[in-house]
């Protein structure tokens, strides 16, 4: 029996140094569990966007495109139509004007409106006409031929203008002092010779009708005095 016994010792020794040392051996910590990364969703073309053409237009702006256009500006208005009758253009109003209350000097307009000087800086009164005094007034300077100078000291203080709009188109200027009737536009070419001596006699026969008819336009009709005070 003390055979057996110690047969199995070196077993029994052996079992009793395996579990010591099982029991003194470092154990590991538990590893965490390991998560592979989720691959992100498919995006339908997996190719990258090509680059920009640089020569290509820029893409029109939505906010841009959606603005209102801006209003279109006032046309310029329209020359006024030409006519046969002076002033050679269609009016639509007139004024007259006195002007000129001062002594004859050089350089002072002798009309009170003329294209290449414009206005006169001499005037002193102005008064609308109406349709029936403006196409009197017309009338006269068609009877006269236009231009008419009587004298060599022209000097007009009195003065009929014609509109189309806003703009001058025509002026009669009449100096009640020496007689003249001075024209912008010119009514006809100047002519010579025996068509001029011509001319003049056609005009002096209207003259002495029409001339009256002026100084009682201004004076009567619209109460402007045929005689200005020259300035000091």
């Amino acid at each position: 029996m003390n055979a057996a016994r110690q047969g199995h010792e070196p077993h029994v020794r052996l079992a009793v140094a395996a579990a010591v040392l099982l029991a003194c051996a470092p154990r590991e910590a538990p590893r965490a569990p390991v998560t592979e990364p989720t691959p992100p969703a498919p995006t339908g073309d997996a190719s990258p966007d090509p680059a920009p053409d640089p020569a290509a237009p820029p893409a029109p702006d939505p906010v841009a495109s959606a603005q209102p256009e801006p209003a279109a500006t006032d046309e310029p208005s329209a020359p006024p139509t030409p006519t046969g009758t002076w002033p050679f253009v269609a009016w639509d109003r007139a004024e007259a004007f006195t002007f000129n209350p001062i002594e004859y000097g050089p350089g002072v307009p002798l009309r009170v409106y003329e294209a290449t000087k414009g206005w006169s800086p001499n005037i002193v009164e102005r008064k609308p006409l109406s349709q029936a005094q403006a196409e009197r007034a017309v009338e006269w300077t068609v009877a006269t031929r236009g231009e008419l100078e009587v004298s060599k000291c022209a000097f007009p203080r009195h003065a009929v203008v014609l509109y189309a709009g806003d703009a001058p188109v025509g002026s009669v200027n009449v100096c009640f002092e020496c007689g003249d009737i001075l024209v912008w536009p010119d009514f006809e070419p100047p002519a010579s010779g025996p068509t001029a001596e011509r001319r003049q006699r056609q005009q002096m026969k209207a003259y002495k009708r029409v001339f009256p008819e002026w100084q009682r336009f201004f004076r009567d009709e619209l109460g402007l005095p045929l005689t200005l005070a020259a300035k000091p």
